[in-house]
């Protein structure tokens, strides 16, 4: 009776780690902040940050969709933190690898500093900086993006 519920406990544990293996891997890499120090803005206040930045506009996007993007790249999580082949950080996961240059020293998990440098990647390089632009996931939140847009 024992061997068996060494078994179970032995496949109860592998099975947790291939899930939370697969957590990792179907969030894109993304590496959230732990609960306790994650602040997770709103919609409203997304929208509000892209306008106050002059990020509504750059290159014909509305600020519905660059609330969209802020959304799928971060879920709203300003620490929202990529690593890996990446250093991104903030709403729009502004990358500072690629964009230190525009950058400099700034905070890139305060939502206005965020707001600030995600305009400049896109007067870089426009929306398709963001993969989930470019992949269409950011299409899943148009109809927040645009909810929140409205309010602004």
């Amino acid at each position: 009776m024992s061997i068996r519920r060494n078994r179970k406990s032995s496949l109860r544990n592998r099975l947790a780690a291939i899930v939370a293996a697969g957590a990792v891997v179907t969030t894109g890499g993304l590496m959230a902040a732990s609960p306790a120090s994650a602040a997770t803005v709103s919609d409203t206040s997304i929208a509000a940050a892209a306008k106050k930045a002059g990020l509504a506009g750059c290159r014909g996007v509305s600020t519905g969709t660059w609330v969209a993007i802020a959304l799928a790249e971060s879920r709203g999580n300003t620490h929202a933190h990529a690593t890996g082949i990446e250093d991104s950080r903030g709403l729009w996961q502004v990358n500072l690898w690629a964009n230190s240059d525009l950058v400099g020293g700034r905070n890139l998990y305060d939502v206005s500093n965020n707001a600030w440098a995600a305009k400049r990647v896109c007067h870089r390089q426009g929306p398709t900086a963001w993969s989930t632009y470019t992949n269409g996931a950011y299409k899943h939140f148009l109809a927040r993006g645009h909810a929140a847009a409205a309010k602004v």
